[in-house]
């Protein structure tokens, strides 16, 4: 709608539009989702006033002043609002920012077959342009579109160097800028282009198995971070919830005997169970975050392709210790 659009749009700093712009575009993304935050925005006012009018309204009037009720009233909503529309960025940054590194990986996955491709089409005696349009094979995905539209700018007589600097610049992806510029070169320089394109694809190659070597190093730490996370943290949380029952238990008994000469203040329900029930969920669920960022950053090279390990971490580690809670509390009842 166009409401949504135009409101969404209205967020934007009008400096900022243009930057969006392209780095949506990285993404597949023709034009920023303007419809999208507009409509969020909008659910993020209604948020903001009912919650507001639930949690905020009756403890401002209590006892205070019409002013303060006003002053109190406009900072909430103002501030909260603001935080809202951070948040709701963050997402969408988020959202994009993982989007982006899953098509810069597909990239650079085909890049070898399709530089190989180029390379046989040069020594067919195609010219460079002919050889980027034939080589296009809708197996390579993203790649496709991608050279596709480079050959279009190259065909309609935009510079062949341009555009593949335009190419590789829409990613940040280190590997296919250094192979472009390599192209580039080879191209300015007038010398056998599908020479350098075997070297460049035997050094992506290259780089490619020294990557799968590194993640192959890496497997026991990973394996160890994962039982650390998925097992060992939670198994740790439900014991030290049944320890502290026991000495809350045992700290009562002995104050309860007349042993008047000790002191026995842990024996007192100083901790509340469900507090530490509470604290132990929301340290498994940061100790689960943290580990799948380290994995991912192992395995992917970026901690962007964690957010796949994230819900499944969090899942498995909670499931696990809520079965060790139920099997510790069967195992230490009788000291209880």
């Amino acid at each position: 709608m166009a409401i949504f659009y135009n409101l969404g749009k209205s967020i934007v700093p009008k400096k900022r539009r243009v930057h969006l712009g392209d780095y949506v575009l990285k993404a597949g993304v023709l034009e920023p989702p303007y419809d999208l935050l507009g409509l969020f925005f909008i659910l993020s006012t209604i948020v903001n006033f009912v919650t507001y009018y639930l949690l905020v309204f009756e403890w401002l009037r209590q006892g205070n002043s019409a002013v303060f009720l006003a002053i109190g009233t406009i900072l909430f909503l103002f501030i909260a609002q603001l935080l809202l529309i951070a948040l709701i960025l963050i997402l969408f940054w988020v959202y994009f920012e993982i989007k982006i590194f899953r098509r810069t990986s597909e990239i650079e996955k085909v890049l070898p077959d399709f530089l190989e491709a180029v390379s046989v089409n040069l020594r067919a005696g195609m010219t460079f342009d002919k050889a980027l349009w034939n080589s296009v094979e809708s197996e390579y995905g993203i790649l496709e579109k991608e050279i596709e539209i480079v050959a279009k700018k190259v065909m309609t007589g935009e510079d062949t160097e341009e555009a593949l600097k335009e190419f590789a610049a829409k990613y940040n992806s280190p590997l296919l800028r250094e192979s472009m510029d390599l192209i580039t070169i080879g191209i300015r320089s007038g010398g056998q282009i599908s020479d350098l394109i075997d070297r460049v694809v035997e050094n992506v190659k290259t780089a490619s198995y020294l990557k799968k070597e590194l993640i192959a190093n890496v497997m026991s730490y990973v394996i160890f971070i994962a039982l650390v996370a998925l097992i060992i943290a939670p198994a740790l949380f439900a014991l030290s919830y049944q320890l502290m029952l026991i000495i809350q238990s045992l700290g009562s008994k002995l104050s309860s005997s007349g042993a008047g000469f000790i002191s026995f203040e842990f024996g007192s329900e100083l901790i509340k169970k469900e507090d530490f029930i509470n604290f132990s969920k929301a340290s498994i669920a940061v100790i689960s975050i943290a580990s799948s960022a380290i994995i991912a950053d192992l395995r992917e090279g970026s901690i962007k392709g964690g957010v796949k390990y994230i819900f499944f971490f969090v899942l498995i580690s909670f499931f696990i210790y809520e079965v060790m809670l139920k099997v510790f509390t069967g195992i230490f009842s009788a000291l209880i």
